[in-house]
């Protein structure tokens, strides 16, 4: 061996040693069957496997394809530093035309009634929006674009703790952003970390007294409504004959009885989700005095609503009578984000939802998080060995914090995320640090997708799924096979044209283009990129470029041996007269690489990632390797003509 070509046999050894190394998780991967995936799940060991072969994109591997839509107008509404019933109604206006009419935009509709009912819209907007209509609405358009950034960005956040590789966010028109997520095997976990606004707050629960004179009230605007009217006479028939000749089987509950949602809104069948249990169940004693009331039940220390009342109770409680109640006391309901099961005295289970009557304005909000951890709860806690989400607060939290427990010592505070309440413990003494804990997860995986969407930061407006499709692992398997017979095809027509036209030369560049394949896989599987169907396609490009590298050199080093020279000066020659001409074609697509992964999203990118490294390795196989193959057989014996 040539002592001036062991530096290179060191180098080409390594490369290929250290590639092998990085593909063969994959090959490994791929040739495991499904019942021994299934053992090694089990057993803990599959991600690990998983985390090092090359990752597939949503067309190969399958997935999620979600549109999101940007709720505009309620981050509008949510920026006026005012709201009355005037304003409330104007927006619900535009709201209607935007769903009977979806093309149009959001602030065409606005400024459009804003004009024809003569709203003074400085009254709701605080002054740094502007003094006029034109610049109020010119600046909610900045507010309304700069907000579709930052939820592009808090997803990206969210994602990436998610765990899921390479996904693809991008911006669609206006209000719309496209999610692709491959490999997702818990779609509805992935929708409600989307859709999770994440908007923590803390706020006080009114007293009970205020509570229960709030529900007489109601109560009275129910009974002396019309339909109620009506609706005692017929609930009593009702009872009369529901209630003669009861089946075996059933079992009385004391003092309650079953009407249905036809009775208690005059004739209207709607339901809640997605029950067609068109019944609710009252309180018989109370009825007749206190129709809302009897929607209730005690729950402990809270008011609870069955769950087959839920519908009646928020029907109810918006209505316009109701809210103006409601605005005049500053106060707002919210309901427990789970119902609680609990037992009633004839031994019947039942599902309850707490609800909770709060002051209007919060005390707190998520805003002044550092710090957001799931974990287990401590020993001596109200959830010893349940998951919790430790919260810690920055100065100013910690400061404001510190005076609403210091001032409300005796008093309930609820922790809201979303507009339900997780949980409202009593304020036992002030709190200086800043820190307090979430409870009432239903498992670990719920706390830390809490913790998640609070550390990335609280959604600046709503989002809505529009579409949303899973890919099948069935269309990623064709996809794969196809690509793979693509990619097979293609080479073995390269590797016989080289042979046919180039003979054993053609062996040689052969021999280089399989190495350049094989590297540009472990560069992948290296930088964690994710193969796609454009990848396949540009793997199969890179595949054509690196034999065209090679076609430059051997039809260079043929004029070389046609003016007479030796294979050895032929081949020298050769490769410095082509290594120009390369270089100046390869650094041109590799520019036009890197924009395309610059400015590129999804597909675009993973075709720009393996074009890139494929040219990029396709110079080093081409030039390097071949040639070292070449000066081995030239330095071995005295070659009189060459096979080219």
């Amino acid at each position: 061996m040539n002592k001036k070509q062991t530096p290179r046999y060191i180098i080409i050894s390594v490369v290929l040693a250290v590639a092998l190394s990085l593909i063969w998780p994959t090959i490994r991967y791929q040739l495991l069957s499904p019942e021994e995936k299934e053992q090694m799940r089990e057993a803990g060991t599959l991600n690990e496997l998983e985390s090092k072969t090359i990752r597939q994109g949503l067309d190969l591997k399958g997935g999620i394809y979600i549109v999101l839509e940007v709720d505009v107008p309620t981050l509008v509404s949510n920026l006026a530093v005012t709201r009355d019933q005037k304003f409330e109604a104007l927006m619900e206006r535009v709201r209607t035309k935007m769903k009977q009419d979806q093309e149009t935009d959001f602030f065409t509709l606005f400024e459009q009634e804003v004009t024809a009912t003569k709203l003074r819209l400085p009254r709701y907007y605080d002054v740094d929006y502007g003094a006029t209509v034109e610049a109020i609405i010119t600046r909610l358009k900045d507010e309304a674009n700069d907000a579709i950034n930052r939820v592009l960005e808090i997803l990206q956040n969210r994602i990436d703790q998610f765990g899921v590789s390479e996904p693809t966010i991008q911006k669609q028109g206006n209000r719309r952003i496209i999610v692709e997520l491959a490999g997702i095997q818990d779609p509805e976990r992935a929708r409600a970390l989307l859709q999770s606004t994440a908007l923590l707050e803390f706020g006080l629960v009114k007293s009970p007294d205020v509570t229960n004179d709030l529900l007489l009230r109601i109560d009275k605007i129910l009974a002396a409504n019309k339909a109620a009217e009506d609706l005692v006479a017929q609930a009593t028939t009702t009872a009369e004959d529901t209630t003669k000749a009861p089946t075996p089987t059933e079992t009385p509950v004391s003092e309650d009885k079953t009407i249905s949602i036809s009775e208690l809104f005059s004739g209207e069948t709607e339901t809640l989700g997605d029950t067609t249990d068109t019944s609710v169940v009252v309180d018989e004693k109370l009825f007749d005095e206190r129709p809302f009331s009897s929607l209730l039940r005690a729950l402990r220390n809270d008011i609870g609503v069955p769950e087959k009342n839920l519908y009646a109770v928020k029907k109810i409680l918006n209505l316009p009578e109701v809210q103006a109640k409601v605005n005049a006391d500053n106060g707002r309901f919210l309901f427990s984000d789970k119902p609680e099961v609990v037992t009633s005295p004839s031994g019947k289970e039942e599902r309850l939802y707490r609800l909770y009557y709060l002051e209007r304005e919060p005390e707190l909000t998520g805003g002044v998080i550092e710090k957001a951890n799931a974990t287990i709860g401590g020993q001596g806690g109200s959830a010893t060995g349940q998951p919790v989400v430790l919260l810690s607060m920055n100065s100013e939290g910690s400061r404001t914090w510190s005076r609403v427990t210091g001032a409300n010592v005796g008093r309930r505070i609820a922790i809201i995320l979303d507009k339900k309440v997780h949980m409202a413990p009593v304020i036992r003494e002030k709190i200086t640090r800043g820190g307090t804990q979430i409870e009432g997860f239903a498992n670990m995986e719920e706390a830390k997708d809490i913790a998640i969407v609070l550390r990335a930061g609280a959604l600046p407006a709503p989002v809505k799924i529009i579409e949303e499709r899973i890919v099948g692992p069935s269309l990623g398997a064709d996809s794969i096979r196809k690509g793979t017979l693509s990619v097979i095809i293609g080479l073995v027509a390269v590797l016989f044209f080289m042979v046919i036209y180039y003979k054993w030369s053609g062996v040689i560049a052969d021999f280089a283009l399989i190495w350049n394949l094989i590297l540009v896989l472990a560069i992948l599987a290296m930088l964690g990129a994710t193969l796609t169907l454009p990848g396949i396609a540009a793997l199969i490009l890179t595949a054509g470029m690196s034999i065209d590298a090679n076609v430059i050199i051997f039809e260079r080093i043929r004029e070389e041996l046609n003016k007479g020279k030796t294979p050895r000066s032929a081949i020298e020659s050769g490769y410095a007269r082509a290594l120009t001409t390369i270089i100046d074609a390869n650094f041109t697509t590799l520019v036009a690489a890197l924009v395309l992964y610059q400015f590129g999203t999804g597909p675009i990118r993973g075709f720009a990632t393996v074009l890139f490294w494929g040219i990029v390795i396709s110079m080093f196989t081409a030039v390097f390797v071949t040639r070292t193959v070449f000066n081995t057989i030239t330095e071995r014996r005295k070659l009189r003509t060459l096979s080219i």
